[in-house]
């Protein structure tokens, strides 16, 4: 599926995960290639649905009920399903995925996929099916610490407080001052909307509805900036609940703006 706005290229790959695969802006790739990362986790920018980020040993109580989820990054859960799963392309921009089978309580999830001259924007729906499930939803963009030119990237997030990780990489709950990087962590209470800037190249603002922002820059190779609508394990903690028939939306926006 590929879209095109003024000098703006973007190509989505429903089989892969129904991830934006390549986003060329000014004749710059910002995102990271499948055969440069080696790894589903690290490349392109993938929808995380029905749950982003970790959840611990791969477990947790719904309702009375235990339920196991695959190891994806053992001895814990990540990132869902869907940006290992193919998806179906329904329409221009538009994808689905059936979550039954993949998951103990099945439902729905598009995207929605809008490109101008000046930004993507990107809306997810999750909807529940016969059963009530909980639900945490977001994207995973993996942009390239450099360009084809020019230098590194610069990240800019302007957060009031960052979640406390334990040492299996779970937030305890609690919040913290926020240390210098480089993290592998969640943070909200932002003042501003987090950049990415490319001296002399590109500066990418991200905006969403999601509350929470992880961010992982201890690869070398990228800068990933990920909206969340809730922080880690939160299917342990106190998660959203969407009622059978009932959906739950999130939105990404990245914006740019040339610096040549």
């Amino acid at each position: 599926m590929d879209l095109r706005a003024g000098d703006v290229a973007v190509a989505v790959d429903p089989a892969r995960g129904g991830r934006v695969a390549s986003l060329r802006v000014a004749g710059h790739e910002l995102l990271v290639a499948e055969r440069e990362a080696g790894d589903p986790k690290l490349w392109g920018c993938y929808p995380m649905v029905p749950w982003a980020g970790r959840v611990r040993d791969g477990h947790f109580a719904f309702r009375g009920t235990t339920h196991e989820l695959p190891l994806d990054a053992p001895p814990h859960a990540i990132h869902g399903v869907g940006y290992r799963t193919p998806w179906q392309e329904t329409g221009p921009g538009s994808l689905r995925l059936d979550l039954d089978g993949h998951w103990p309580f099945g439902g729905t999830a598009t995207q929605d996929v809008v490109l101008t001259p000046t930004s993507l924007t990107v809306t997810m729906t999750v909807t529940a099916a016969e059963q009530a499930m909980p639900v945490v939803m977001g994207w995973h963009p993996c942009f390239r610490r450099r360009l084809d030119t020019g230098e590194a990237a610069q990240l800019t997030v302007p957060a009031t407080s960052m979640w406390e990780r334990d040492a299996s990489g779970i937030p305890t709950g609690q919040q913290v001052p926020v240390p210098v990087g480089p993290w592998d962590d969640a943070f909200d209470g932002l003042r501003d909307d987090p950049r990415i800037t490319w001296p002399g190249a590109v500066e990418v603002t991200l905006r969403s509805s999601c509350s929470v922002w992880v961010v992982y820059d201890q690869d070398p190779r990228l800068v990933c900036v990920e909206p969340q609508t809730d922080v880690p394990d939160a299917f342990n903690r106190d998660p959203a609940v969407i009622e059978p028939g009932r959906s739950l939306r999130a939105r990404l926006e990245i914006g740019w703006s040339s610096l040549t």
